[in-house]
């Protein structure tokens, strides 16, 4: 098949051996066909340029679409991870309230016991000089007796709430009812003494 170098070349050289007026009618002749082929493929080379210009114009809508959905997309994604956090982190410090919270209550119950049965104390012995007040007034024991039972009492009674007062106050823990303190100088627990450190 001939190349377009090689057709041109054969048309040059037939137009160079054509006479004047034979090359005017051939220009004439030939002239309708060559505008018309001319303006067909710049018809055609347009439409494909538009048609290139659309696609791409297509294309840029759908990455532009993409991008904007991407960011949506990211957006998304870090106000979701922001709300775990956020609620990861409420969710701890309502853990740790909780927690406290039990701890508090815990301390509040048991230091309530402590103070009904220093109160139960008090009230036995109450009941107790009562009866001695009672067996005094009819006549089965002195007044002597009598005296020495209530400086006894109210002796193991002072002694009683001051250990429960020092001890709560000095050697409980004030966070875990359950916990003591150790190594606190004036603990009557052993190993009151702070100890030293090692060389």
């Amino acid at each position: 098949m001939a190349t377009n170098q090689q057709l041109d070349a054969a048309l040059n050289s037939a137009l160079a051996g054509m006479s004047s007026s034979d090359l005017e009618s051939y220009q004439t002749a030939n002239k309708d066909k060559l505008i018309s082929k001319l303006s067909n493929d710049l018809a055609n080379s347009f439409n494909v340029g538009i048609r290139s210009a659309n696609n791409s114009a297509v294309n840029y809508d759908i990455l532009s679409n993409y991008v904007v959905q991407s960011n949506n997309l990211n957006t998304t994604m870090a106000d979701l991870a922001s709300q775990n956090t956020k609620n990861t982190n409420i969710a701890q410090g309502n853990a740790a309230t909780n927690s406290r919270v039990r701890e508090i209550k815990e301390w509040y119950y048991n230091n309530k016991l402590d103070t009904l049965f220093v109160f139960q104390l008090i009230f036995i012995s109450i009941c107790f000089l009562a009866v001695l007040a009672f067996l005094i007034k009819l006549g089965f024991i002195n007044s002597a007796v009598f005296g020495i039972c209530v400086g006894i009492v109210i002796i193991v009674m002072i002694l009683l709430i001051a250990n429960r007062a020092v001890y709560t106050d000095m050697v409980r823990d004030k966070r875990y009812w359950s916990k003591r303190n150790y190594g606190i100088v004036g603990s009557p627990l052993p190993g009151g003494i702070v100890p030293q450190k090692c060389p």
